[in-house]
């Protein structure tokens, strides 16, 4: 079953129970815009999506425009993340199934926009759906047409694999660019679409650019990658197996020194951070508007990003072992660091530290050394 078709009445919404925000009447939504959200607390994409939506839900949300948030999990589940993820609007539950079955729901997040009308009038993944697609629908009734790309992060709710580990490389790719990493408990999902072998091997090694030499030529070959583990292969077995695959492949040689390096500690003597470790869900990324969001990111994560943003070597030295939720501006480093130190108690100053760097060694240098 697929999804329901646009400019066609959509399915009713059926609720097991409402957590919070719920309608006024038993038809409250009749003759209301609503703005119908399916996620999961274990879902990372599902989480990054929050504050995008809350920023919607701030700005449109009223008496003739609803979001609600609708997931299959058990109210005290749903009850325990939104004391430290709060969500806007009405947040209820399916626990049946019945309205994620009705509007063909195989991935989450998704979101799908209803008119007064009740017909379905757009849906897609919530990166896409605008404040500048919501304001034009509501001042002239039209939604305008969204550029998305063919993949987007996403999460199957339930997933029964026959293999613990799925490989597939194309090298007649296209030159997309795009790329999208998705990590749980249980699983790891990574998609790259036009990407150069040397790029997905950083990427897999979890490493920044910070931390890479490059000798040789890399391959300038645009590659298709799709990579896909599962419990009980563990996540840093699955990147490790891809990337021995891709150096064999490629002639590549890996090989790690210690080096004398210039970079940005980062210390927290007053952390002002919430640990969301407790929660459990898998860690995500995204951004809008020139803003950061991270949730379930680990400092060392979080420095992860500062260094592949920021073009320049972070050191983690709070000594925080738990796993936050951040937002940051992203425009200017000033911009970013003073966020970090005045919102969350982190402060960021110069330093000299031994670093691990990696270096990729091509197959025309390994020849050339020989």
């Amino acid at each position: 079953m697929g999804y329901p078709a646009i400019d066609q009445p959509a399915p009713a919404i059926e609720v097991s129970e409402w957590i919070s925000g719920t309608p006024e009447k038993e038809n409250g939504f009749s003759g209301k815009n609503v703005i119908l959200e399916f996620w999961g607390t274990h879902c990372g994409p599902c989480i990054a999506a929050i504050p995008h939506l809350n920023e919607l839900v701030a700005t449109y949300g009223s008496k003739d425009t609803l979001f609600v948030s609708l997931t299959r999990e058990e109210p005290h589940i749903i009850e325990r993340f939104l004391e430290k993820r709060p969500i806007k609007g009405g947040v209820a539950t399916d626990r049946e199934g019945t309205t994620f079955d009705a509007y063909g729901i195989r991935s989450i997040p998704h979101t799908f926009l209803i008119d007064s009308q009740g017909l379905l009038r757009w849906h897609g993944h919530p990166n896409f759906f605008t404040a500048e697609l919501l304001e034009e629908f509501l001042q002239t009734d039209n939604v305008p047409k969204v550029a998305e790309p063919t993949t987007s992060s996403e999460t199957v709710p339930a997933v029964t694999p026959d293999t613990l580990f799925f490989l597939k490389i194309d090298r007649n790719a296209s030159d997309r660019g795009e790329a999208s990493l998705g990590i749980g408990d249980e699983q790891f999902e990574a998609e790259f679409y036009g990407f150069r072998v040397v790029d997905v091997i950083c990427s897999l090694l979890d490493i920044p650019r910070s931390r890479i030499r490059i000798e040789g030529k890399d391959p300038e070959e645009l590659l298709d990658i799709e990579l896909r583990s599962f419990h009980p292969l563990k996540v840093k077995a699955a990147r490790e197996r891809a990337v021995d695959v891709l150096c064999d492949m490629f002639g590549i040689a890996i090989c790690r020194v210690v080096e004398q390096k210039e970079g940005w500690t980062l210390t927290c003597s007053s952390p002002q951070l919430t640990d969301m470790s407790d929660l459990g869900g898998g860690m995500s990324t995204g951004g809008f508007n020139n803003k950061f969001t991270g949730s379930n990111l680990t400092i060392d994560q979080l420095a992860d990003y500062l260094e592949s943003s920021m073009k320049c070597i972070f050191f983690n030295e709070t000594h925080l072992a738990g796993k936050y939720d951040f937002v940051l501006p992203v425009r200017a480093f000033d911009q970013t660091r003073r966020a970090l130190e005045e919102e969350y108690g982190i402060k960021v100053e110069s330093a000299v530290r031994e670093v691990e760097i990696v270096i990729l060694r091509m197959a025309d240098a390994a020849i050339r050394a020989s």
